[in-house]
């Protein structure tokens, strides 16, 4: 449902699944723009040393 005013979008009211999924659909696209921006920003490492260190985090 959308509310008007004056004629103009004002107000959205919708379901809370799809705003559930709304909202996660936002949230991925977010670490998605700020993954891009680490590679463009040289900000990587090889995966071997990513899974390194989860295994460490994951047995301390």
């Amino acid at each position: 449902m959308i509310i008007t005013v004056n004629g103009r979008g004002d107000t959205v009211s919708l379901a809370y699944e799809e705003y559930q999924r709304m909202k996660a659909r936002i949230e991925l696209l977010e670490i998605l723009s700020e993954a891009d921006d680490d590679v463009k920003q040289g900000r990587v490492a090889p995966i071997e040393d990513t899974f390194d260190d989860l295994r460490n985090l994951l047995k301390g």
